[in-house]
Order: C-alpha cells, then sequence, then structure tokens
C-alpha cells in the first residue's frame, strides 16, 4: 500500500496553483497585448499598449470621473435589476403554483423570452425619452424573463408533501407561498438572478451608449468621439471589473443562502 507525503507548504502551494490556472489565460493575453502594441505591429489608436491604459484607468479614478459614470451605471442597472427581482420572482411562483396564472403569463413569457430587448431600445426612447426611467426600465424588461422562468420552474418542482404538510398544519396559502414554496424554489430564483445580473450591465451599458449622457457607456462613447483609444479600453476594463466582482459576489451570497446546497 502506498504512502503519501505532505510536505511542508504544500498547503500553501495548492491554492496558489489553483489561482494561477484561473488567471494565467488573462496574465498571457495582457502580456501578448503589451509586447504587440510595444512593438507597433497595430496602429495606435486601434490597440494602445496596456500600460497606457492602466495609466489612463488609474488616472480617472483618481480624478473621480470614472466613479461618478460607474455609480450612474450601477444605479440605473440594480434599479432596473430590483424591480425585476421583485416582478419576476412573483409571477414565477403563481406560475409554479397556479393553472391560471400558468394560462395567463405563460404564451406572454413565450413570447417575449427569445425578443432580442436591445432592438426595443429605440422604442423605450420614444415613450419614456432618454433618462434614467427608460434605461432602468428596459433593464427590468430584459432581466424579468429568465427569473421568471427559473423560478417557476423551481416553484412547480416542489415536493407536493411539503405543501400538503402545510396546509394540513392550518397554514394559509400566503404563508405557504412564504414559509414552504418561496424557500423550495430558492436555488432557481437565485440562478434567474445570476443570469439577469450580466445581463443588467450589458443593457445599461449599450443604453448609455447610444443615448448618450452619464455612465460607463457614453464615457466609452466619449473616447471613440475624442480619438482616445485608452479611454475607450480603460472603460471596457472597468465595466468587466465590476462584472466579475459582482459576479463573485454574487456566488459568495448565494453560498451563504444556500449552505446546505
Amino acid at each position: 500500500m502506498g504512502m503519501s507525503v505532505n510536505l511542508p507548504g504544500d498547503e500553501f502551494s495548492m491554492p496558489g496553483l489553483a489561482y494561477l490556472k484561473s488567471v494565467y489565460s488573462v496574465v498571457l493575453l495582457v502580456v501578448v497585448w503589451e509586447v504587440v502594441a510595444q512593438l507597433g505591429l497595430v496602429y495606435y489608436a486601434f490597440l494602445p499598449p496596456f500600460s497606457d491604459v492602466l495609466v489612463r484607468l488609474v488616472s480617472l479614478s483618481l480624478s473621480g470621473e470614472l466613479v461618478f459614470h460607474a455609480f450612474v451605471t450601477l444605479r440605473r442597472a440594480f434599479a432596473g435589476l430590483l424591480l425585476a427581482i421583485a416582478v419576476g420572482t412573483l409571477v414565477g411562483l403563481l406560475m409554479g403554483r397556479s393553472r391560471s396564472a400558468r394560462w395567463f403569463f405563460e404564451p406572454l413569457v413565450n413570447f417575449g423570452y427569445p425578443i432580442p430587448k436591445i432592438s426595443l431600445i429605440p422604442v423605450f426612447i420614444l415613450w419614456f425619452g432618454i433618462g434614467d426611467l427608460a434605461k432602468v426600465l428596459l433593464v427590468a424588461t430584459d432581466c424579468v424573463f429568465p427569473i421568471v422562468v427559473n423560478t417557476y420552474r423551481g416553484a412547480e418542482s416542489v415536493d407536493e408533501k411539503l405543501v400538503w404538510s402545510a396546509e394540513m398544519m392550518g397554514s394559509s396559502r400566503r404563508r405557504r407561498f412564504r414559509r414552504v414554496i418561496l424557500p423550495a424554489a430558492l436555488p432557481d430564483v437565485l440562478t434567474g438572478i445570476q443570469i439577469a445580473l450580466p445581463i443588467s450591465l450589458i443593457v445599461t451599458f449599450v443604453f448609455e451608449m447610444i443615448s448618450g449622457g452619464v455612465g460607463l457607456g457614453s464615457l466609452e462613447i466619449q473616447g471613440v468621439r475624442e480619438f482616445e483609444p485608452t479611454i475607450v479600453f480603460a472603460t471596457l476594463i472597468a465595466i468587466m471589473v465590476i462584472g466579475l466582482v459582482l459576479d463573485r459576489a454574487l456566488r459568495v451570497l448565494r453560498g451563504r443562502l444556500l449552505g446546505w446546497e
């Protein structure tokens, strides 16, 4: 029988190795980017060196300009996402537990889900203008569908024995929804929110690019108009970092809420 020996420091090297494996391709991409740009293999306007982009990113952050635009973008995205969570969770639960609700909402969901919501930007501008309201409502419209679908799947698959037990104990319909169905469907609800989170950022970003004003999307377009490629790429890096941080935060929250999963 073989014997494995853990050498001192192994417990530290393994997490480090796992982390390196998760980021090595990104590091390699950045290195190639820097080398190609520094050698002048592409025009500066097309691809400035990563070091120049990093300097611009830091300067925009220190001046507060990037922070301001990021705050506006996140405020719009979160407002739309929260609205979608409220509406989508309620509709999904009703569809999963009520035949009449499923009969009414299912055709609307089937019809609306495949539509690329970005194509509705002109309509929302026509109806609501180019302010925050139009952006928030379009984000909510796009995010509500994955939340509805996943919540519906979770609510529909709840063990009926749990529902019957609560009913036999005299729980009201509202109490059963709150104490039995919603907790049982929570993993699927959170899955829908995880899908909707990047969608909220994408829709907000694209809408800001089109409508102008303030926000990360408009800041990127400003860089294009002023022929400042470092602003364009710095903004892209900022939105990618924000999306990554929010995704990891949501994963941590899911782990805390669903420790039993």
